[in-house]
């Protein structure tokens, strides 16, 4: 299986997001694409710079950048709140969301690698109960992923998210 580690994103990293932000790949299943790297570091800038408290990583393969991982404590994001009614109590949970931009990197097992280590990360990072990733209902790869990285799917369907 690939090894991968990450790291904390910097701004000088901000063109490969935004490179592999426009990948067909990663579009398929990618909401709110920028248009250009002016929309990439006025989304992401604020969290490299410390004032969105979402935390951004560059993924790894070899010490090349192969992808992004971030973490976000739900609570912190209150607009999604109502998208998780009924289905879980997500008021001490932590989000994570993932991609492999690089084309050749993908199907080589990081992203299982990734997510199983970045898991123990999140929860010595904040005192959370649960980690919840909103994978599109259409993509079985991540499905796939989540659960070799030892995630269990307690509900699936569309949410009405912001």
């Amino acid at each position: 299986m690939a090894r991968a580690s990450y790291r904390p994103l910097r701004r000088d990293d901000l063109p490969h997001l935004f490179r592999w932000l426009r990948e067909p790949h990663v579009v398929e299943w990618w909401r709110n694409v920028p248009a250009d790297l002016a929309a990439v570091e006025a989304e992401y800038g604020p969290c490299v710079d410390g004032d969105d408290p979402t935390e951004l990583f560059i993924v790894e393969s070899a010490r090349r950048p192969v992808g992004m991982i971030q973490r976000y404590l739900i609570a912190d994001e209150p607009a999604w709140w109502p998208a998780f009614d009924g289905i879980i109590d997500v008021s001490n949970a932590a989000g994570i969301d993932y991609l492999i931009g690089e084309i050749d990197a993908v199907g080589k097992g990081l992203g299982t690698t990734l997510i199983a280590g970045f898991v123990a990360d999140v929860f010595a990072w904040r005192p959370v109960d649960s980690i919840v990733v909103t994978v599109q209902q259409a993509n079985p790869a991540s499905w796939r992923i989540l659960e070799k990285a030892g995630f269990t799917r307690i509900w699936s369907g569309e949410l009405d998210s912001p």
